[in-house]
């Protein structure tokens, strides 16, 4: 016999924002306690593994208001954590990246992000948790289309 539910309780969306509410919650709760900004943790997080990001890419990842990214990026390069060149692919396009500095801090806190995923995630197989971020990044990619 299968359990009911009630809408809410099995209804998707509602299911994705809870659980990355909660998820991102208790992180950010970490890292504040530690005197960073969560919104500096999601620009470096975001650019963490790239060449370099304009600020509409970077803005479609770390989902702020475009003049709060704008403001923060200038911010942020100016206590020299984020730097900005033109791309050599595209002379008009401006790309954003991660200076020496923004790179020490951001290491250190993408160790602490992946020991939260796993303590999260503890409850479930190696198999479960990989096939549960690739059902993610399929419905990402599916709805961005």
């Amino acid at each position: 016999m299968s359990k009911s539910f009630s809408f809410i309780d099995d209804y998707l969306a509602y299911l994705l924002a809870r659980s990355s509410h909660l998820v991102s919650e208790q992180f950010h709760r970490q890292i504040q306690d530690q005197g960073w900004s969560t919104n500096y943790w999601r620009i470096l997080a975001s650019l963490s593994d790239e060449d370099g990001l304009t600020l509409t890419q970077l803005n479609q990842r770390v989902l702020f208001k475009q003049p709060t990214l704008s403001k923060l990026v200038v911010k942020m390069e100016s206590e020299k954590l984020l730097k900005r060149h033109q791309d050599d692919a595209d002379k008009r396009a401006v790309k954003i990246t991660i200076s020496p500095k923004g790179r020490t801090l951001i290491a250190d806190l993408l160790a602490q992000a992946k020991a939260h995923e796993k303590k999260v995630l503890a409850d479930y197989s190696e198999e479960q948790q990989q096939l549960l971020k690739a059902m993610l990044r399929r419905l990402v990619v599916h709805l961005q289309d």
